[in-house]
């Protein structure tokens, strides 16, 4: 019985961290852009938080496990357009980044590009 309620608990600590840390990194994107008044942000950081919060956002399709097809099926478009996608949007986008607004322009145009049509609807519109 001691067991049983002690894998209990480590089942539930590890699904309650996951839990936080996904939300963690899908907020990872406006974190980064509240900094930007501080201190102007370069463009190798914006595509890494930018693909650290697609991809918790595609894994918390996940969360229930009817979806887990779809969640995969959202990884593997991230995966396939990500370089394309980063080609295509930062071409002519400067280094560095000293204007959150343009930041999160940025953001939302690659993000709408690496979700393609199926998964536009993970772009949160109201936070970019």
């Amino acid at each position: 019985m001691r067991i049983f309620i002690i894998i209990t608990v480590i089942a539930a600590a590890y699904l309650g961290y996951e839990h936080y840390d996904n939300q963690h990194r899908q907020n990872a994107f406006n974190t980064l852009i509240e900094t930007i008044d501080a201190q102007p942000i370069n463009q190798f950081e914006l595509k890494q938080s930018l693909n650290t919060q697609v991809t918790a956002r595609c894994q918390a399709i996940g969360t229930d496990e009817t979806n887990l097809a779809k969640m995969e099926e959202c990884l593997n478009l991230v995966q396939t357009y990500q370089d394309e996608c980063e080609l295509q949007i930062f071409r002519l986008a400067p280094v560095e980044f000293e204007d959150g607004k343009e930041a999160r322009d940025y953001g939302k145009r690659y993000q709408k590009c690496v979700l393609s049509n199926q998964f536009t609807y993970l772009v949160d519109n109201n936070t970019l």
